[in-house]
C-alpha cells in the first residue's frame, strides 16, 4: 500500500505539468486563431477596394484610413481620398468598364499583397492618346498596410509598358544627338 501512496504525488505533479502545457498551447492557439481572423479581415478589406474601384463612385474613399496614402507608378500621382475625383476620372472616362481580378492574395500581419489583373477598353482620351477601342490586360502589383479595418497606406506597380503598348504606343529608341 506505502508503494502506491508513494506514487500519487508523482501523478498529480505530472497532472500539473500537463494542464500548465496546455494552457501555454491554448494561448499560442488562440493567439494564432486572432491573427488569422485579422490577416482573414484584411484581404476581405482588400477585395471589398477592388470592387470599390470598379464601381467608379469613389466609395473606395470609405475603406481608406484619414490621411490614407496610395502611392502609385508614373504618370500617376499618389491618390489620397481628397485628390481621388481628379486622378482617377479621367482614367474612369476613358476606361468605363475597368475591371480589376484579384488573382492572388496574401497576408501576413498588417499587410496585404495582391496581384490584380486589369481589363478594359479604351474608349476615352487617356493621356492624351485618343481612343483606339483596343482591349487592354494588363497587371498590377499592390500591397497595402491596414490599420483598424482600414487602409492606412498603399503601393502599386503597375504593367504601363504593357498597357501604353495594348494602347498602340512604340517604344523607341532616343536618336543620339549628333
Amino acid at each position: 500500500m506505502k508503494k502506491y501512496l508513494s506514487v500519487i504525488p508523482l501523478i498529480v505533479l505530472l497532472c500539473f505539468i500537463a494542464s500548465c502545457q496546455d494552457k501555454a498551447a491554448m494561448a499560442e492557439l488562440e493567439k494564432h486563431n486572432v491573427q488569422t481572423t485579422l490577416e482573414e479581415q484584411n484581404v476581405t478589406l482588400v477585395h471589398q477596394f477592388f470592387k470599390a474601384l470598379d464601381a467608379q463612385d469613389y466609395s473606395f474613399k470609405e475603406l481608406l484610413a484619414p490621411g490614407a496614402i496610395l502611392h502609385g507608378t508614373a504618370p500617376q500621382e499618389d491618390v489620397t481620398a481628397d485628390n481621388s475625383a481628379q486622378l482617377l476620372g479621367p482614367l474612369y472616362q476613358a476606361l468605363p468598364d475597368l475591371s480589376h481580378s484579384v488573382e492572388d492574395i496574401f497576408a501576413k500581419g498588417d499587410r496585404v499583397a495582391a496581384r490584380v489583373l486589369i481589363q478594359a477598353t479604351h474608349k476615352g482620351i487617356l493621356m492624351g492618346i485618343p481612343p483606339s477601342g483596343n482591349k487592354l490586360r494588363y497587371y498590377q502589383f499592390a500591397l497595402f498596410q491596414i490599420g483598424d479595418g482600414r487602409i492606412k497606406e498603399g503601393w502599386r506597380v503597375t504593367d504601363s509598358l504593357g498597357m501604353m503598348q495594348q494602347l498602340g504606343m512604340e517604344l523607341k529608341p532616343i536618336a543620339a544627338a549628333k
